[in-house]
């Protein structure tokens, strides 16, 4: 054997090596956006319910004052809404209607949701899109994701509007079951909020009377009003 070609031959292997350790150890291609986004639609699409119990962190513009809530959000297809903050507001939205509970003043806001479309809008809004067709949410973005060293996959996601609200948002997916696992939504002149999803619980067969509205004891209701505003973010 000549030595070029022994060199050359080592050569061969090196290069062989070099590839396998790659595929092997974590230099794999960045996951592509439109199968994570396919994937995720089609496990949103057999949610008839759920439970999901966040952790919201977020920050008081002006003071920057960082606060800590725990939200219960429950929701059944494809109109009902509750959400529990931890002594806190109390939200539900039901078809057409969205009642607001603010124990410390004892009142409750209701508010008329004129179409399905300010429905489904208000419903996004309140869930932080977690009870949303991803395909919505992704209406006229630039989107990309990547796979981080846990194997979790970072997606982000930013609308081509100048002058959208929300200006980007974070979703960490765990690719087991496709859910969520932890989002940062960056709003227009607001400081990010951060969400950790802590439990998930998905069809256990939500009753629909789970969201029939009952006045609180004690409280004073509010006549419907036009716009919900900004309830939770």
């Amino acid at each position: 054997m000549t030595l070029i070609l022994a060199k050359a031959i080592i050569a061969v292997i090196l290069i062989f090596a070099f590839v396998q350790f790659g595929v092997l150890y974590g230099s794999e291609p960045p996951p592509e956006i439109n199968r994570i986004i396919y994937e995720m639609e089609a496990v949103r699409e057999k949610i008839t319910d759920l439970v999901a119990v966040v952790e919201r962190v977020s920050r008081e513009p002006g003071s920057g004052r960082e606060t800590i809530a725990e939200i219960r959000l429950i929701y059944k297809k494809p109109d009902k809404l509750k959400l529990e903050v931890k002594d806190g507001r109390e939200v539900l939205i039901n078809g057409g209607r969205m009642w607001i509970y603010s124990p410390d003043l004892e009142i409750v806001e209701t508010y008329n949701l004129k179409d399905d479309e300010q429905r489904n809008a208000t419903l996004y809004e309140m869930s932080w899109g977690l009870t949303s067709p991803i395909k919505s949410l992704l209406r006229g973005t630039n989107r990309s994701a990547s796979t981080l060293e846990d194997g979790t996959i970072l997606v982000k996601v930013a609308p081509d509007q100048k002058d959208a609200r929300i200006k980007e948002i974070l979703a960490w997916v765990d690719p087991r079951t496709w859910l969520i696992k932890r989002m940062v939504v960056t709003r227009a002149g607001l400081p990010p909020v951060r969400l950790r999803i802590k439990e998930w619980r998905v069809n256990t067969g939500l009753l629909d009377s789970l969201f029939d509205f009952k006045l609180p004891k004690g409280a004073d209701l509010f006549k419907p009003l036009n716009g919900p505003g900004e309830v939770l973010h």
